[in-house]
């Protein structure tokens, strides 16, 4: 199932500098989206459940990230809503947050958005050494 839009992906990817993508590689990035999505809230839920706290907070998201060792900015600026931020904090939520703030909704979403970014140029520098224009699903590694 897809956890964020496929437009959306592909506009993230295209910024990144990509000419064709495939549809199996706007999956793949899909997935890993979410999979990083996951793991930065499982690891927010436990520092606010350590710190006595029910709500999962724009600190815990930013301590979480900086763990797992994504790129701290996003790369079209602070005002960049990537993701619907609904689609954002249903992936807090499934990681098991009971509540969830604004600011770590904000902050989760640009990262996820960074990360994407980030993955995306790998990618293409992949293609290029293959002789591609066409990002494909192994292109893409985390």
């Amino acid at each position: 199932m897809a956890t964020f839009a496929k437009a959306r992906i592909e506009a993230i990817m295209k910024s990144a500098g990509a000419e064709r993508i495939s549809a199996k590689a706007i999956v793949r990035m899909d997935e890993l989206c979410a999979e990083f999505g996951g793991k930065s809230s499982k690891t927010a839920i436990n520092l606010a459940n350590t710190a006595g706290r029910k709500t999962v907070q724009a600190d815990d998201i930013k301590l979480a990230v900086s763990k797992i060792g994504s790129p701290k900015m996003s790369p079209t600026g602070p005002k960049s809503r990537a993701f619907a931020k609904a689609r954002v904090e249903r992936v807090i939520r499934e990681s098991g947050a009971s509540r969830v703030s604004a600011d770590a909704v904000d902050y989760l979403n640009k990262q996820l958005e960074a990360y994407c970014y980030t993955l995306a140029k790998g990618a293409i520098d992949i293609a290029r050494h293959a002789k591609r224009k066409t990002l494909k699903d192994t292109d893409i590694m985390p």
